[in-house]
């Protein structure tokens, strides 16, 4: 169930960028919002397409190299 959660909030997140793109980029031209929105969609759609960029086994009490 958290999963799901975590997919509705990820498509809403991304149904308001997509909405500000559009807003921005034809509706009411403003390229500095635009080209802010634009990366940030890009960045997301990196981040989810490259697996090797997602965090895995992190804890966050723990330092790697204390000895």
């Amino acid at each position: 169930m958290k999963k799901l959660w975590q997919i509705l909030a990820n498509l809403a997140l991304y149904g308001v960028l997509l909405f500000f793109a559009v807003e921005y980029t034809f509706l009411k031209p403003d390229p500095w919002h635009a080209f802010v929105v634009l990366f940030l969609l890009a960045v997301a759609a990196v981040v989810s397409v490259i697996p090797g960029l997602h965090a895995r086994g992190v804890s966050p009490g723990e330092y790697p190299y204390e000895e």
